[in-house]
């Protein structure tokens, strides 16, 4: 993953000519095109038309301090949007409350002209991680899974990639409510992370794709004590976020998809593990494939198991290739 948008617009809010043209040739030179302005001369129309991916806005434009100016343009409906990086005096740096002037990066006066293009980078790049994390559990999400994937293809070392999900979470939730299965979701999390540090080390790769469903990746050596592992400290600690009687019972009286009361067993993982060992494996869309007909196989199946594709062809067979930890 590159780290960096496709768009490479800087809006560039500056008072000092010289200093302008200065910032501009170096940006220029990093592949960042920029449009300067100051903050009470805006073409709002042509940035709206085509915005920028980050403002770099100096302090002292249009006899703003810092703090006005961030909050002037946090406030402001369209720029407040984006990243922005602040230009600031050294000799100012530490008057400043970094923590509620709202702000992702600075850059203190006088710089290096290589770091100012350095730090934009970085500040993109840290936003898009940020956006592309899932909020609640803070691991990767659909777009670094899909990079990840892509990666380990197009190395054409071994690779094994596993997508977990949790059945009945659904139940669950209606039963206990959101609050408790984010909790549930938390401490998978927790459990997966632990698991693949442990067992695959830098090898290793975990992504929440949303929900209950979650991504992890190693090497095949490791995957399958990998999924032995995950299933033993799940199936150990989910009991505990029933009631008491349910946990006694063994399941939840609730109501299905339509409407239909029903009774729903405790928690457990359905793993699919695909991996590149016996087949070739030339696109991400080949692995959902696979995982797809594995997670079936797995969901059909009582309790906590997993399975891993061992085919060779598609049309052999992949039942015999399931297990329950």
């Amino acid at each position: 993953m590159s780290g960096l948008p496709a768009n490479r617009r800087i809006l560039l809010l500056h008072n000092d000519p010289i200093e302008i043209e200065r910032l501009t040739i170096g940006l220029n030179r990093s592949g960042f095109s920029v449009i300067a302005a100051d903050a009470g001369r805006l073409a709002m129309h042509e940035l709206v038309h085509d915005p920028p991916c980050l403002v770099l806005a100096a302090e002292g434009t249009n006899g703003r301090s810092a703090d006005t100016l961030a909050r002037e343009l946090r406030t402001d409906p369209f720029l407040g949007r984006l990243p922005l990086i602040i230009l600031v005096r050294d000799i100012r740096v530490n008057d400043l409350d970094w923590a509620t002037l709202g702000i992702d990066d600075y850059i203190a006066v006088p710089y290096r002209p290589e770091e100012v293009p350095q730090r934009v980078r970085l500040c993109l790049s840290r936003l898009e991680r940020s956006l592309d994390a899932n909020p609640l559990t803070r691991l990767p999400g659909n777009s670094t899974i899909l990079h990840e994937t892509t990666a380990r293809i197009e190395s054409g070392a071994p690779f094994a990639l596993a997508y977990l999900d949790i059945d009945n979470f659904k139940s669950f939730n209606d039963r206990y409510g959101y609050a408790r299965g984010d909790e549930v979701l938390v401490v998978t999390c927790r459990i997966l992370t632990t698991v693949v540090s442990e067992l695959a080390g830098t090898d290793g790769f975990v992504g929440h794709v949303g929900g209950d469903d979650f991504v992890f990746m190693s090497v095949p050596t490791t995957i399958e004590v990998i999924c032995q592992t995950l299933i033993k400290r799940f199936d150990l600690v989910i009991p505990d976020f029933y009631d008491p009687e349910d946990r006694a019972k063994g399941f939840i009286d609730s109501v299905d998809r339509r409407g239909n009361h029903e009774r729903f067993p405790i928690m457990s993982l359905s793993i699919a593990v695909v991996t590149n060992e016996h087949r070739t494996i030339s696109h991400p869309g080949d692995v959902s494939k696979i995982a797809s007909e594995l997670k079936k196989l797995a969901k059909s199946q009582p309790g906590s198991v997993y399975v891993k594709d061992n085919r060779k062809t598609e049309t052999e067979d992949p039942a015999s290739d399931s297990h329950a930890a």
